[in-house]
């Protein structure tokens, strides 16, 4: 058996703002379960070109 440690400190009495979650679109979630489809190579790929296409458009 493992001796686990406890987490050190204690949460927020305060509620803490958390960003507007927003809905992803149909083609976002055919990306995102394409991407999970893929090998670890393939997805290491499938970033680079995004971070290329990201630099090239100026970052957005």
């Amino acid at each position: 058996m493992m001796d686990v440690l406890e987490a050190a400190g204690v949460q927020p009495q305060d509620a803490v703002a958390q960003p507007k979650r927003e809905e992803l679109t149909a083609g976002e979630s055919l990306v995102i379960k394409f991407f999970r489809k893929l090998k670890q190579q393939d997805q290491d790929v499938f970033l680079q070109a995004l971070e290329a296409m990201t630099i090239d458009s100026g970052g957005g």
